[in-house]
């Protein structure tokens, strides 16, 4: 039942990350993006994609691809990642 779950979940997942970027580039006609906008808007895009990577990681565990300290070290690392452009886009945003 638990493996059913689990390729239920991935095809999910899949299934969202091939769809996500056909309504990524889709945006209000006539409207100028500043440099600012574009940076905040890679930032954002950086950021999901390392909390995507830890929820792999989980995963990954999960199914026991993973020890738990290789678990913890490659989590530690994309949450310090995830931190510093989370840092970056209030940084930026606040200059706006």
């Amino acid at each position: 039942m638990s493996e059913y779950i689990i390729s239920l979940l991935l095809v999910v997942l899949v299934s969202v990350f091939t769809v996500y970027p056909l309504f990524l580039g889709r945006r209000k006609p006539g409207v100028a993006d500043s440099p600012e906008v574009n940076r905040l808007e890679q930032l954002y895009e950086k950021r999901d994609l390392y909390y995507s990577s830890i929820k792999d990681i989980e995963l990954d565990r999960d199914m026991g691809k993973l020890n738990e300290q290789d678990y913890a070290e490659l989590v530690s690392r994309y949450k310090e990642k995830a931190a510093a452009v989370t840092k970056q886009i209030s940084e930026l945003q606040s200059i706006s």
